[in-house]
Protein backbone atom coordinates (compact mmCIF):
# COMPACT_ATOMS: atom_id res chain seq x y z
CA UNK A 1 0.00 0.00 0.00
CA UNK A 2 3.01 1.93 0.79
CA UNK A 3 4.15 1.77 -2.70
CA UNK A 4 0.96 2.62 -4.27
CA UNK A 5 0.87 5.48 -2.34
CA UNK A 6 4.31 6.90 -3.57
CA UNK A 7 3.34 6.36 -6.81
CA UNK A 8 -0.34 7.75 -6.87
CA UNK A 9 -0.02 11.66 -5.74
CA UNK A 10 -4.08 11.71 -5.29
CA UNK A 11 -4.66 8.67 -3.32
CA UNK A 12 -1.25 9.96 -0.82
CA UNK A 13 -3.17 13.27 -0.31
CA UNK A 14 -6.44 11.28 0.05
CA UNK A 15 -5.07 9.42 3.04
CA UNK A 16 -3.18 12.41 4.37
CA UNK A 17 -6.28 14.28 4.54
CA UNK A 18 -8.31 11.29 6.51
CA UNK A 19 -5.25 11.00 9.03
CA UNK A 20 -5.37 14.75 9.43
CA UNK A 21 -9.13 14.52 10.19
CA UNK A 22 -8.67 11.25 12.34
CA UNK A 23 -6.13 13.15 14.55
CA UNK A 24 -8.70 15.93 14.52
CA UNK A 25 -11.52 14.16 15.66
CA UNK A 26 -9.49 12.57 18.05
CA UNK A 27 -8.12 15.71 19.97
CA UNK A 28 -12.02 17.01 19.87
CA UNK A 29 -13.19 14.17 21.85
CA UNK A 30 -10.38 14.83 24.18
CA UNK A 31 -11.56 18.31 24.43
CA UNK A 32 -14.88 17.78 25.07
CA UNK A 33 -14.08 14.78 27.61
CA UNK A 34 -12.47 17.29 29.55
CA UNK A 35 -15.02 19.86 29.39
CA UNK A 36 -13.77 22.65 26.94
CA UNK A 37 -15.92 22.26 24.19
CA UNK A 38 -19.65 22.16 25.07
CA UNK A 39 -22.33 19.94 24.06
CA UNK A 40 -24.80 20.59 21.33
CA UNK A 41 -27.46 22.18 24.13
CA UNK A 42 -24.53 24.65 25.40
CA UNK A 43 -23.80 22.73 28.26
CA UNK A 44 -20.24 21.82 29.49
CA UNK A 45 -19.57 18.74 31.17
CA UNK A 46 -17.45 18.31 34.16
CA UNK A 47 -13.88 16.84 32.88
CA UNK A 48 -13.24 13.24 33.13
CA UNK A 49 -9.64 13.31 33.57
CA UNK A 50 -9.00 9.31 33.82
CA UNK A 51 -10.89 9.31 30.34
CA UNK A 52 -9.21 12.40 29.08
CA UNK A 53 -5.54 10.37 29.93
CA UNK A 54 -6.07 7.34 28.61
CA UNK A 55 -7.62 9.09 25.22
CA UNK A 56 -4.09 11.16 25.17
CA UNK A 57 -2.64 7.93 25.79
CA UNK A 58 -3.84 6.71 22.65
CA UNK A 59 -3.12 9.44 20.20
CA UNK A 60 0.06 9.38 21.49
CA UNK A 61 0.38 5.59 20.91
CA UNK A 62 -0.72 6.53 17.56
CA UNK A 63 1.95 9.30 17.15
CA UNK A 64 4.93 6.78 18.41
CA UNK A 65 3.86 3.42 16.09
CA UNK A 66 3.47 5.42 12.85
CA UNK A 67 6.41 7.28 13.63
CA UNK A 68 8.65 7.43 10.32
CA UNK A 69 5.46 6.40 8.49
CA UNK A 70 4.14 10.20 8.07
CA UNK A 71 4.78 12.88 5.91
CA UNK A 72 5.74 15.99 7.61
CA UNK A 73 3.21 17.67 7.73
CA UNK A 74 0.88 14.77 9.58
CA UNK A 75 3.67 14.74 11.88
CA UNK A 76 3.39 18.38 12.45
CA UNK A 77 -0.28 18.52 12.69
CA UNK A 78 -0.27 15.11 15.29
CA UNK A 79 2.70 16.30 17.77
CA UNK A 80 0.64 20.25 17.64
CA UNK A 81 -2.85 18.15 18.89
CA UNK A 82 -0.81 15.84 20.71
CA UNK A 83 0.44 19.75 23.10
CA UNK A 84 -2.64 20.94 22.77
CA UNK A 85 -4.84 18.46 24.39
CA UNK A 86 -1.92 17.89 26.99
CA UNK A 87 -1.86 21.88 28.04
CA UNK A 88 -5.89 21.16 28.10
CA UNK A 89 -5.57 18.37 30.79
CA UNK A 90 -2.50 20.19 32.70
CA UNK A 91 -5.45 23.24 33.02
CA UNK A 92 -8.06 20.91 33.65
CA UNK A 93 -6.33 18.77 36.15
CA UNK A 94 -4.98 21.77 38.31
CA UNK A 95 -1.40 21.27 36.91
CA UNK A 96 -0.95 17.62 36.99
CA UNK A 97 0.71 16.52 33.92
CA UNK A 98 -0.90 13.52 32.27
CA UNK A 99 2.08 11.09 32.95
CA UNK A 100 1.60 12.04 36.40
CA UNK A 101 -2.40 10.99 36.81
CA UNK A 102 -2.57 7.52 38.16
CA UNK A 103 -3.75 4.83 35.66
CA UNK A 104 -7.68 4.12 36.86
CA UNK A 105 -8.95 2.37 33.92
CA UNK A 106 -9.98 -0.50 33.14
CA UNK A 107 -7.37 -3.18 33.84
CA UNK A 108 -6.21 -6.42 31.40
CA UNK A 109 -4.27 -9.04 32.29
CA UNK A 110 -1.17 -9.33 30.21
CA UNK A 111 -0.06 -12.31 31.46
CA UNK A 112 -0.76 -14.25 28.72
CA UNK A 113 0.44 -12.29 25.87
CA UNK A 114 3.79 -11.72 28.28
CA UNK A 115 3.88 -16.20 28.87
CA UNK A 116 3.50 -16.23 24.96
CA UNK A 117 6.26 -13.83 24.36
CA UNK A 118 8.67 -15.66 27.10
CA UNK A 119 8.05 -19.10 25.16
CA UNK A 120 8.56 -17.80 21.80
CA UNK A 121 12.40 -16.19 23.15
CA UNK A 122 12.95 -19.40 24.83
CA UNK A 123 13.40 -22.91 23.19
CA UNK A 124 13.89 -25.61 25.81
CA UNK A 125 16.86 -27.98 25.69
CA UNK A 126 15.91 -31.74 25.28
CA UNK A 127 18.54 -32.28 28.38
CA UNK A 128 16.71 -29.83 30.82
CA UNK A 129 15.22 -31.45 33.42
CA UNK A 130 11.64 -30.16 34.34
CA UNK A 131 10.59 -28.79 37.50
CA UNK A 132 7.80 -30.65 39.08
CA UNK A 133 4.90 -28.29 40.31
CA UNK A 134 3.37 -28.12 43.83
CA UNK A 135 0.27 -29.23 44.53
CA UNK A 136 -0.90 -25.79 45.08
CA UNK A 137 0.70 -24.43 41.64
CA UNK A 138 -1.53 -27.88 39.91
CA UNK A 139 -4.70 -26.93 41.49
CA UNK A 140 -4.25 -23.25 40.87
CA UNK A 141 -3.58 -24.01 37.13
CA UNK A 142 -6.42 -26.71 36.73
CA UNK A 143 -9.08 -23.34 38.10
CA UNK A 144 -7.27 -21.04 35.55
CA UNK A 145 -8.00 -23.37 33.07
CA UNK A 146 -10.97 -24.03 33.47
CA UNK A 147 -12.08 -20.57 33.83
CA UNK A 148 -10.23 -19.85 30.45
CA UNK A 149 -12.86 -22.23 28.76
CA UNK A 150 -16.52 -21.79 30.14
CA UNK A 151 -19.24 -20.56 28.52
CA UNK A 152 -22.52 -19.36 29.75
CA UNK A 153 -25.47 -19.03 27.32
CA UNK A 154 -28.08 -18.12 29.75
Amino acid sequence: MAELQKNNPALSSEMTKRFVQFVMVQAQNILYVLGRIPTPEGERIPPNLQAAKMMIDHLELIRVKTEGNLTAQETKIISEALQQVQLAFVEASGGTPVGMMPDRGPQVDMSALEEEEIISEETPSPAAPKATPSPAQTVTAEADEKKKYFKSYG
